[in-house]
């Protein structure tokens, strides 16, 4: 964004009260900063000015400069901050980070993304590898020699995207990199040098040798398609030798299907044999239960987190990377040359499962465990919904600011996420191990670490509190999140308020009404099949795309028609979401009369 001169409409000192919004934004953008850091970002007395510029694509950006040094930058259209590397070399940890090779960040100052191939990672690949975010969210990228980040942007795709991607495509869309106009707007001090980041120290996915080619990848974004094909054909066969001397054979995985349950019994603990035999298993189980009364054709990737993932039995993890099979594509197409389903791919490049063979000696010979699986899915229930099981959302308070210094003496980290319950069963611990209550008294005495967490500083001191006064300041102190939880993925933790699902209704040409839905994702609803349904439903065109007007990142379902009361019904009823995190309901039209 900043690799290339920008024009600068206007510079504006900002007054106290201008300092004083500054730092609340701020505040709410990063809530790991502390009142001290806010107060040291934005000081009183020195220089703080507004610079308004236009980059060469025609983006408005606000950029904040203090002493001479730009700390941070607003995209005006998505109304979202960043920091720069000047900010992040004070505090390293203020985002979510990447690490890359040394030799990467030329290439990004050059003006290209990073793409997933120069991302380092530890340990074998999972689900975990790249962390838990969605889509457009805030990432800094150091280098594996000095923690210090060098780049700044947004990433291209969620976490569980990057892990399903297999290493190839782009990871983060870079928006502001070391050495970059931007950076020599300021003064142009080279990064401070913080130590090798952590993951360092741990075992790399990717040998030091790879750089090169990772630079390459990402400098070259028409990479040839042969080749890469011959690269992806020989891991597979150096993958297949391996396997040979574990004896692991497609005959011996063929007979085994027809006696599931000594193959279950007998089953492998760990090996790529033992995640093909959970596959089958789950993927047998998903058409038994979840799956038996679903709407054909099916996106593959929409059967696989719907159906095949719940039909996981406790306390074992489907990891597709870890099969001998390592894509969907080919475990389907392997299900498809035994004649259970037919896949096929429309529109080019998107896979579908477009049959499934009932007959089949391996469906009808599988027997369901109901007890395996703690959350069952329902074969009764609507296929409109596909197996759906909503999230459970739960509003949490995350350990941050002020409290940090508490939640540690209470054995907490700082990031940590807690229900007001255990808020309060932590705080009531505290006060009874420290003896802060005597006996017949309803105040708390207030120790230092007590004190500095719930007391502001323009209070004073304050020798004691009620305990509901206790509760309710740290509280109040702490940063609301919401968790969501999903059968079969890990929690996911949004920071802020819970955006709910949102439902409009607008006009188009013609004096046309269409229905547009945002925000369904966070909900962990398929926005394609959800468009599908809602196309079924009412017999109406629907599409998915990018949203107008709405912070860069947000998909829309566009429906023709004021569909509301349909849509409200189906999420309510068939994918079974609470009312209130559910927008716009009163815009159904009323029916005739």
């Amino acid at each position: 964004m900043f690799v290339k001169p920008f024009r600068i409409k206007s510079q504006t000192q900002l007054k106290g009260s201008d300092r004083k919004k500054l730092r609340v934004e701020l505040g709410e953008a990063f809530p790991s900063l502390t009142a001290d850091d806010l107060t040291v970002l934005v000081p009183n007395k020195e220089d703080v000015v507004l610079i308004r510029m236009y980059c060469y694509k025609g983006e408005s950006v606000l950029v904040y400069q203090v002493q001479k040094e730009p700390l941070f930058f607003v995209l005006e259209k998505e109304k979202k901050m960043y920091p720069t590397v000047y900010l992040l070399w004070r505090h390293p940890d203020l985002l979510h980070t990447f690490t890359t090779h040394p030799p990467v960040i030329g290439v990004l100052a050059g003006g290209a993304d990073l793409m997933l191939p120069g991302i380092v990672t530890k340990g074998e690949m999972s689900p975990k590898s790249y962390g838990r975010f969605e889509k457009g969210f805030p990432v800094a990228v150091n280098t594996i020699e000095n923690k210090a980040p060098m780049a700044v942007g947004v990433t291209a795709l969620s976490s569980m995207d990057m892990y399903m991607a297999g290493r190839q495509g782009r990871g983060v869309s870079v928006l502001h990199v070391y050495r970059d106009l931007l950076w020599e707007m300021g003064t142009k001090t080279p990064p401070p040098s913080l130590g090798v980041p952590d993951i360092v120290a741990e075992t790399l996915v990717s040998p030091s040798e790879s750089a090169n080619v990772d630079i390459q990848e990402i400098s070259d974004s028409n990479v040839d398609k042969e080749k890469e094909g011959e690269v992806e054909q020989l891991t597979d066969e150096t993958q297949r030798l391996e396997l040979e001397g574990d004896e692991v054979t497609e005959g011996s995985g063929e007979s085994a299907d027809h006696h599931h349950e000594e193959e279950h019994s007998h089953m492998p603990t760990t090996g790529p044999e033992a995640m093909d035999n959970l596959l089958l298993h789950c993927f047998l189980k998903a058409w038994k239960t979840s799956a038996k009364k679903i709407e054909i054709p099916i996106l593959t990737s929409n059967f696989y987190r719907l159906h095949m993932v719940p039909a996981c039995p406790d306390g074992a993890t489907l990891d597709i990377k870890k099969s001998s099979y390592k894509k969907l594509s080919k475990f389907l197409n392997a299900m498809a040359k035994k004649n259970l389903i037919q896949v096929k791919e429309f529109p080019k490049g998107i896979e579908n499962i477009t049959a499934i063979n009932w007959a089949h000696e391996d469906i009808k010979a599988f027997v369901v465990d109901l007890e395996e699986t703690t959350a069952k899915p329902d074969p009764g229930k609507s296929n409109s919904g596909s197996g759906f099981v909503p999230p459970t959302i739960e509003e949490v308070y995350q350990v941050s600011g002020d409290t940090v210094a508490f939640f540690r003496a209470c054995g907490c980290s700082k990031g940590d996420v807690l229900l007001s319950g255990e808020v309060r069963t932590l705080v009531t611990n505290y006060i009874k191990t420290k003896g802060l209550q005597k006996e017949g008294q309803k105040v708390v005495n207030l120790d230092p670490v007590l004190h500095e967490t719930v007391v502001n500083r323009k209070e004073g001191y304050k020798e004691t509190l009620r305990w509901d006064e206790i509760f309710s300041r740290m509280l109040g102190k702490m940063a609301p999140a919401a968790r969501i939880t999903r059968v079969g993925c890990a929690p996911i933790i949004r920071k802020g308020k819970l955006e709910p699902i949102e439902l409009a209704v607008a006009k188009r040409s013609g004096n046309k009404k269409v229905t547009l839905v945002y925000n369904v994702h966070i909900y962990g609803i398929e926005e394609a099949e959800f468009a599908h349904q809602i196309q079924v439903g009412v017999a109406a065109s629907t599409s998915v795309g990018p949203a107008e007007h709405k912070p860069q990142g947000t998909t829309q379902v566009l429906v023709q028609g004021n569909q509301v009361a349909f849509i409200g019904k189906l999420l309510l009823e068939t994918y079974h979401l609470p009312k209130k995190y559910i927008r716009g309901l009163e815009l159904a039209g009323k029916g005739k009369k």
